[in-house]
């Protein structure tokens, strides 16, 4: 099992190539969280911190997998391995 992740201050996304920008540094890892209202939230991870990704105090978020790859695929040494945790996902309830 790995060890638990701690919240890290956010990231906006220039901070996030920086980061991605040191060959020789600690690898940063995608994490996409999906949200049935907006997308998938976009997350990196950075050993053992998450830090949330955001543009101009709001998150970043996705409307498909397909535009967060095309993004993600701009950020050079970023982890190729991007990770998406369903692990709070609940559907949105529609209107009645």
């Amino acid at each position: 099992m790995e060890p638990k992740v701690k919240k890290g201050r956010a990231w906006t996304f220039h901070r996030l190539n920086a980061a991605c920008d040191t060959p020789d540094g600690e690898r940063v890892q995608a994490v996409l969280y999906p949200n049935d209202g907006q997308g998938f939230a976009l997350y990196a991870r950075q050993g053992q911190t998450l830090h949330a990704v955001t543009h101009d105090g709001r998150p970043v978020c996705f409307r498909t997998i397909e535009k967060a790859l095309t993004t993600l695929a701009d950020v050079t040494h970023l982890n190729p391995e991007i990770v998406v945790d369903s692990s709070n996902w609940r559907e949105e309830v529609g209107p009645h």
